[in-house]
């Protein structure tokens, strides 16, 4: 006898399985990451970002994100408690947003930083004074945080010698060590044993698994995170630690 023909399901089960799909996956990869999606798939603007009460959330932001309506942020489900906000790149580079961000996170509440991109291929000097000219901090505002991203063509020694120089001169001017930014593996292979002394903000989109070794502060772990007010993806970040624990990272009066 022939064997009966298996007839394929009618459309509402396929969807409904496809559904069930999803919801097992965010979970898993929830359970893995102490997030409830992985970093490729974006977040919905109602959907929690973090599920660990040990960790403080936030964002950062620069003119990618375009003009932000900070009124709407602060209607945002998300936990948001602070966020870092683009100043300078380089020795004249100043990002375009920089004064409505900088203004707009304070407005509603959020703790906020200011952070330079590193261009490895001009002086550290240079840079950290156009930074200087652009960021005044205040009391409660967090550390500056210096972005290293790229080795130059200048090779590895340069780069070093101008982070700590940069170093040196934020602590020097602001009275506080800045936030190192980076990536996991970049940090490991060029700037570790020079910047152990600065709070560390590690970009890994993977899970908290990948920060394993490292005495990180910030863990930058998506792009995609979904904001009221914020057009298009985000960066999701946390602190590893309590919202008052990140109050007292902050500029103090006798810091300055």
């Amino acid at each position: 006898m022939a064997p009966a023909k298996v007839l394929s399901p009618p459309k509402r089960y396929k969807r409904r399985w496809f559904a069930l799909s999803v919801m097992v996956l965010s979970v898993v990869a929830g359970w893995m990451g102490r997030h409830y999606l992985i970093s490729f798939i974006p977040y919905p603007e109602w959907l929690p970002v973090r599920e660990n009460a040990t960790h403080t959330f936030g964002l950062d932001v620069s003119h990618y994100q375009g003009s932000i309506d900070w009124s709407k942020v602060a209607q945002s489900h998300h936990p948001i408690e602070f966020v870092f906000v683009r100043a300078t790149m380089g020795k004249d580079g100043r990002d375009t947003e920089f004064s409505g961000n900088w203004e707009g996170a304070s407005e509603i509440g959020l703790l906020r930083g200011a952070y330079h991109y590193y261009r490895p291929w001009e002086t550290s000097a240079e840079q950290f004074e156009n930074f200087r000219s652009v960021v005044q901090l205040e009391p409660g505002d967090l550390p500056p945080v210096l972005d290293v991203e790229e080795l130059g063509a200048m090779g590895r020694d340069n780069l070093r010698k101008g982070v700590k120089n940069w170093i040196a001169l934020c602590e020097a001017h602001y009275g506080i060590k800045p936030i190192i930014y980076t990536g996991r593996n970049f940090y490991r292979a060029h700037l570790s044993d020079i910047v152990r002394d600065c709070p560390l903000w590690i970009a890994a989109y993977s899970g908290k698994h990948r920060l394993r070794g490292i005495d990180w502060h910030f863990h930058q772990f998506t792009e995609r995170v979904r904001v009221n007010g914020i057009r298009g993806g985000v960066d999701g970040n946390d602190f590893n630690g309590s919202i008052d624990e990140l109050r007292a990272m902050a500029i103090h009066p006798h810091r300055n």
